[in-house]
This record gives structure tokens, sequence and C-alpha cells, in this order.
């Protein structure tokens, strides 16, 4: 089976990675979030993580309930605003200590979801914008937010931007000698979301699904001829290779034992058949999974 469209991917991967927590209210999806802005600051001040303030109308409309359970639901952007952020949340159609801080930060009432991005003395790191409710929108707030305040960007948080850019997503064919080998090299490189190994009438073959904006299909064909992979235009419709044939390297690894959206799958399959450090686009929940299965602070095949 080729690549599931994009909207049905992360609804699929919302639903099947494990998530440690889910609040009763949909509109804020699987967020822990704190009530106390003051506290929020303070632990921002002690750990030099930026504050996540969720301004929001809980009960709230469709607009509310969707946002949290697509985006503030969604497994790795979930889990990045409570391990690199420090979470709080305001509601916009109570009285007292939240109307206040709306007040404060000049936010509406009965509003939309807003996420503004705070530094420890309450300021933002981004200016404020609204109308803002993909994953892929929120994902890029998150990234940019992290430099703006000097901290890095983890692996696992890079990927939930790139992998959730659902326009300019490109597909192309290649044939190799050997589809194992053509996965895990055409999926290390920048700009490529998904690959699958496929029989097509020339041999083995891999499809790769690109983010055309990142990297344009001459500068794949490009890259895919430096790794002995080319292009095969005009075939017949090609049959997934399937089993441990997809994605083998990883197949073959504990790390198959864990969910993973798929360009998450793809990188670290191409890290583990080049040898390197696989546990760097893990989340530190998946990490900690890692661990109990055995694995130190790097997988290698």
């Amino acid at each position: 089976m080729w690549l599931l469209e994009p909207a049905l991917m992360f609804l699929l991967a919302a639903t099947l990675l494990p998530s440690t927590h889910r609040n009763p209210e949909p509109e804020l999806g699987n967020v822990h979030w704190g009530r106390d802005l003051e506290h929020a600051l303070s632990e921002s001040q002690r750990t030099g993580r930026p504050v996540l303030a969720l301004f929001d109308e809980v009960p709230g409309c469709a607009t509310c309930r969707g946002f949290g359970q697509d985006v503030l639901s969604h497994p790795l952007l979930s889990e990045a605003m409570e391990t690199e952020f420090v979470p709080v949340f305001v509601a916009n159609n109570r009285p007292g200590r939240d109307a206040e801080t709306l007040t404060r930060f000049g936010e509406p009432s009965w509003n939309n979801p807003v996420v503004r991005l705070l530094d420890a003395r309450g300021h933002d790191l981004l200016p404020r914008a609204d109308g803002l409710y993909s994953a892929h929108e929120i994902a890029t707030r998150l990234t940019a937010a992290l430099r703006t305040s000097g901290r890095e960007v983890p692996g696992y948080l890079a990927i939930a931007e790139e992998e959730s850019q659902l326009a300019h997503r490109r597909s192309a064919q290649f044939t190799m000698a050997c589809f194992w080998e053509g996965e895990a090299r055409l999926g290390a490189l920048p700009g490529v979301l998904a690959v699958e190994a496929v029989h097509t009438g020339a041999g083995e073959g891999v499809r790769v699904e690109y983010d055309e904006s990142r990297l344009t299909h001459d500068a794949l064909v490009r890259a895919a001829r430096d790794q002995s992979c080319t292009l095969h235009e005009g075939a017949p419709a090609a049959r997934a290779a399937g089993g441990t044939d997809h994605l083998h390297a990883l197949a073959r690894s504990p790390l198959a034992r864990l969910t993973l959206t798929p360009m998450q799958a793809m990188r670290v399959n191409a890290a583990l058949a080049a040898g390197s450090n696989a546990l760097q686009w893990l989340s530190p929940r998946q990490r900690e999974r890692a661990a109990a299965f055995g694995l130190g602070s790097t997988a290698r095949r």
C-alpha cells in the first residue's frame, strides 16, 4: 500500500501513538496545562523553557474543539509543548483570574484559540498571530520561538514541522540494485518526507514523497543519481514490497516496536542502515521506551 493521504496520516498517528494524558475537554487536547501564569513564568525563569500560553474558549465552538483534537493532540507537538515549553491555559470565557490575564495581554474574550510564546518576563518571543489552526503553522511557531530564545530545536519537533507541511508534496519513483539501500539512502536526504520499497517492471525500486519547496525535482534526481538510484518514469504501477523489505533496517531493530510517524520511521531506518545515532529522531518519551528495550544513548543496526 502506498503512502496515506497526509490528513489521514496525521489522524492515524494521533490515534496510534501513546499518550500519557487526555483532557476531558476536547478543546485542550493531550497537553498537561498549568493554570497559573505567574507560576509558569517562574518555571520559565528557572528552566529557561519559554512559556506557551493558550488563550482559548472552553467549552468552545467547533474551531476550538477541532484545534484541540487535531493540533493539541498531535503526538509529537503535544509532547513538545510539555517538554520544550511551560504550557499554561487561560480561558477567555471565564471571570476572575482568567479575565484579568486577558486584560493584561489585550486578548479578546470568547475568541478562537490563540497561542502566544513568552519569555520569563511575559514578553512575546514572536509577534502575536491568530487564525493559526494547523499543525504545521503551530509547529513552525514552536521552532521559531525556540530559536529566538536561543534553545535547540529537537529532531522530533523538526520532523513534526516538516512532515505536517501539506503543500508542495510531490512523488517520484527510482530504481536501484537493492531497495533496502535505496530506501535508506534516499530517506536520509533533506526534503524527503517518506519512502517505500516497491517492485517495478525494471526490478527493485523506491517511491519517494518529497517537499518541492525544500527539494526540487531536479535536485532530488541528482542526489539520487549520486546514490546509484535512477529515475524511473512512465512505468506501470509498481507493487509495494511490504513486510521487512519496507524500512528493512528498522524492521530488524528493537525500535520497530515503537509507534513512529512515517517520517520518523524513515529517518530512523536511514540512521540504522548508516550505523549512526537513530535516537536523535525520537521524542523523550520514545527514548524512554527505547531504553526499556535495552538501547542506550545510541541505537545502531
